[in-house]
């Protein structure tokens, strides 16, 4: 099965809340890899086909960060 690649645009102000998110990504099973961007307030997921655009929604929601979007291989999903 082919890699899923999930965007989410998520409320961040400085340079610890991209570190909350980045810590909340490493080392999750399934992640081949990750980008947080403070500039865009994007954070783009590459991961394997089992992991879920909801999986990964659900943790970056865990952060207590609100996401204001999010797509799933380009298109819109809900949050």
């Amino acid at each position: 099965m082919a890699p899923n690649q999930y965007k989410f645009n998520v409320q961040m102000g400085c340079g610890g809340c991209c570190s909350v998110l980045e810590d909340a990504l490493k080392g999750v099973d399934g992640i081949e890899s990750f980008d947080v961007s403070l500039e865009h307030k994007i954070v783009l997921v590459n991961a394997q086909s089992t992991v879920s655009y909801e999986h990964i929604l659900a943790i970056l929601k865990e952060t207590g960060k609100t996401v204001h979007s999010g797509e799933a291989n380009g298109q819109a999903r809900e949050v």
